[in-house]
């Protein structure tokens, strides 16, 4: 429990994380981790993180696999830096949060699945030099931790392709974004780092 909750603080704080995330360690034995300084399973969960490009991640979680935190800075409550063998991330951004950042590039919409890589879309946006009312059902994809809403709009017999770009770059834990999905309520993205030191 103690080295939990100094590991949670210590992440708040060099994580940039708006409140201390909730942590857990698994794995076994416990003690033989505790005295060895490294541990194999460390699940954080953190809420409302919002990104520098201006997104919030509305759910962030983290598997830490092979964190070492030396068993006497624990104690003393000394942890500065957190050296990890990997992480397994992932971002969820529910529907809200994600209309809201798409509000700031100039997009009114609202959203809702349509299919486990597809979302529909109706609102207005910028299209064609115009603030224009649009529905269409576009496919979600990721590449280089920036998801992409993209497929076609029917515009006065002219179909357009419409692009809504939403980065998910330099998040904590250092992961970055490899593959999306969409579920009911929102997106979720997920990926992995090796040997990162969080705190750094």
């Amino acid at each position: 429990h103690v080295a939990a909750h100094v590991l949670a603080g210590k992440l708040q704080s060099e994580e940039h994380l708006p409140e201390r995330p909730s942590a857990s360690i698994g794995g076994f034995p416990f003690l033989t981790q505790a005295f060895g300084g490294k541990y194999d399973d460390v699940s954080v969960t953190a809420h409302n993180v919002k990104t520098t490009d201006g997104v919030t991640i509305s759910t962030l979680s983290a598997h830490l696999h092979g964190a070492h935190v030396p068993l006497s800075k624990v104690l003393h409550g000394s942890v500065s830096r957190v050296p990890v063998d990997r992480v397994d991330g992932k971002a969820f951004v529910a529907f809200g949060d994600l209309g809201r950042y798409l509000s700031t590039q100039g997009a009114t919409v609202t959203l809702n699945r349509s299919s486990a890589h597809g979302i529909d879309l109706t609102g207005r946006l910028p299209l064609a030099g115009k603030t224009r009312l649009v529905h269409a059902v576009v496919t979600v994809a990721v590449s280089n931790s920036v998801v992409t809403l993209s497929g076609p709009v029917r515009l006065r017999g002219i179909t357009r392709e419409l692009a809504l770009r939403v980065p998910l770059r330099a998040l904590p834990f250092r992961f970055t974004i490899t593959s999306v999905t969409v579920g009911a309520d929102g997106i979720s993205g997920t990926g992995t780092a090796k040997h990162v030191e969080l705190g750094s």
